[in-house]
């Protein structure tokens, strides 16, 4: 089998069988992560190999992914394949060093632009996008927690229903969005502009309604963001967190001590929401579901946020569920007593499994 042939039947296995992401290491069969987990592919690869299988996917942008490859020692970039036909499938590849060689992790991204219930996100989800026409949304999760496709069904929500200009800052683009009643222009890093910092002082001067920034990754994208809000935008954003407090503090901990009195007081009057997410498998592993914890910023939580001495009372304030805020365990428990997950998947997902175990009493 050929190289071209080979990718091929890689990426036709994982649309048959509903992957997710499909890795390449050098001296390892291929791995795919379905629902169920990973699964080995039987033919060994070899680091030239993986270098032929990944070059057909980087198009004109090969010399700038190759270069920040070798200086940095990784570099993301999108791929849209049209072997499945009209039906072009989309697809955001990361080539990175492992031991000096290279690996890949390449993550299927559903042509379809999911809703809210598509994706079965609860309702405060929907009702947080039109609760402020400024402000900042953070959705938090770790790697592989639907991050990225919850932002794309909040901005297809708007998209469908508001006529707003909508700019989206990615690195790479995943989603693609047709404008319906909103206008939507969406800039890539390396093809449309050189370094988020870049982008993100020029987005302001774009007439933008609403800031999507695929990820906060710096001081400088937090500023940004935060700053975008303040001064009359929507800003939709993400960050690599475990639960909403922690997502409040690896914001804080972006910035030195004498400025994060003016951080604190600037979220108090922006925030929104702290969306945070992970994915379980269902019972009969046949899919996943989104475990969900959310922090809205409401009178309570917006004096956790200004006093540091108050912050360790937001947990308390989450748990108490006002305005549609809830807690992971919360969310476990409700699929529990649903019987969509099993004892056991709540357990090993849960921050706090003596906090579940109690809650859970009695359900059997």
């Amino acid at each position: 089998m050929t190289i071209k042939h080979k990718l091929e039947h890689y990426l036709k296995f994982a649309q048959e069988q509903d992957v997710s992401d499909i890795h390449f290491k050098s001296n390892e069969p291929a791995y795919f992560r379905l629902a169920s987990g990973l699964r080995r592919a039987d033919e060994v690869l070899y680091e030239n190999d993986i270098f032929d299988l990944i070059a057909p996917m980087m198009s004109r942008s090969k010399d700038r992914i190759m270069s920040q490859y070798e200086d940095v020692g990784s570099a993301d970039f999108s791929y849209e394949s049209d072997i499945f036909g009209e039906d072009k499938v989309r697809y955001r590849v990361q080539i990175f060093k492992s031991s000096g060689r290279i690996s890949s992790a390449i993550r299927r991204i559903r042509p379809e632009i999911p809703t809210f219930e598509d994706i079965k996100l609860p309702e405060i989800y929907q009702k947080a996008i039109k609760m402020r026409p400024k402000g900042i949304i953070i959705i938090g999760g770790e790697t592989g927690s639907g991050k990225s496709t919850t932002l794309a069904a909040m901005i297809d929500y708007v998209n469908s229903h508001q006529t707003k200009h909508i700019v989206t800052i990615e690195d790479p683009i995943e989603y693609v969005f047709k404008s319906k009643k909103s206008l939507v222009n969406q800039r890539e890093l390396g093809d449309d502009y050189s370094s988020f910092t870049q982008s993100l002082k020029a987005v302001v001067r774009e007439d933008p309604d609403i800031i999507m920034i695929g990820e906060m990754r710096d001081t400088d994208t937090v500023r940004s963001a935060v700053a975008a809000a303040e001064t009359g935008h929507l800003v939709l954003t993400t960050l690599h967190t475990a639960t909403a407090p922690s997502t409040l503090d690896r914001i804080l901990n972006f910035f030195p001590e004498d400025e994060k009195a003016g951080i604190r007081s600037n979220l108090s009057n922006n925030l929104i929401a702290i969306m945070n997410q992970m994915l379980v498998p269902t019972i009969n592993n046949k899919g996943r579901l989104p475990v969900t914890e959310v922090l809205i910023n409401n009178p309570a939580t917006r004096l956790c946020i200004l006093d540091e001495e108050k912050q360790t009372e937001m947990g308390d304030i989450i748990i108490e569920g006002a305005d549609g805020m809830h807690s992971f365990n919360q969310s476990l428990c409700k699929y529990v007593q649903q019987e969509l997950i099993s004892h056991a998947v709540a357990y090993d997902n849960s921050p706090n499994s003596e906090n579940l175990k109690t809650m859970l009493k009695g359900i059997h």
